[in-house]
């Protein structure tokens, strides 16, 4: 019998050490993976065209955009991520380099694109004209090279989408 029950507590222990190490994984793997190796990036498509972007969800995050990045590779991006559908408004302080950005909606179309902002428009603020949930910018000309337009499908990682879309 006490044989019986040195193998029941262990394996409570085991349970124990297994749902903390998941619960802390579950809650902290983001931020430690952002502290230790920067921040993670993660590939979207636009319609059917690949984009390596880095997603930003929070408001320092989310201002700070792109503002000092000096070259961008192609296809790659920021893909910004808000809490609910809204319209949500970007200029170009700081940025310095052209942009096309575009807007998402929670059904993960494309509702709106601003094509080749330029870092001189500051301070114009540019606005989808229908609430979006997300944003991509992506260098100058992206949209037009790739024919990328208003009503195309986007993937978004499940991973990367707020709790109430997955």
């Amino acid at each position: 019998m006490s044989s019986l029950i040195r193998i029941f507590v262990d394996i409570i222990i085991v349970l124990t050490i297994f749902g903390v190490v998941f619960f802390l994984y579950q809650n902290y793997s983001g931020p430690l993976l952002d502290y230790l190796y920067g921040q993670q990036k993660t590939s979207v498509f636009l319609r059917d065209v690949p984009v390596l972007v880095t997603p930003v969800d929070t408001p320092e995050d989310r201002q700070k955009g792109l503002s000092g990045v000096s070259a961008l590779p192609q296809n790659e991006g920021m893909l910004f991520i808000f809490d609910e559908e809204g319209r949500y408004g970007f200029w170009m302080k700081d940025t310095l380099l052209a942009l096309d950005i575009i807007w998402i909606n929670n059904n993960q179309e494309i509702v709106h694109i601003e094509k080749n902002v330029r870092p001189e428009s500051y301070p114009a603020t540019y606005y989808s004209p229908v609430p979006a949930r997300f944003v991509v910018e992506v260098n100058a000309f992206f949209t037009s090279t790739f024919n990328i337009n208003v009503g195309d499908k986007v993937s978004i990682p499940e991973n990367k989408l707020p709790e109430d879309l997955r």
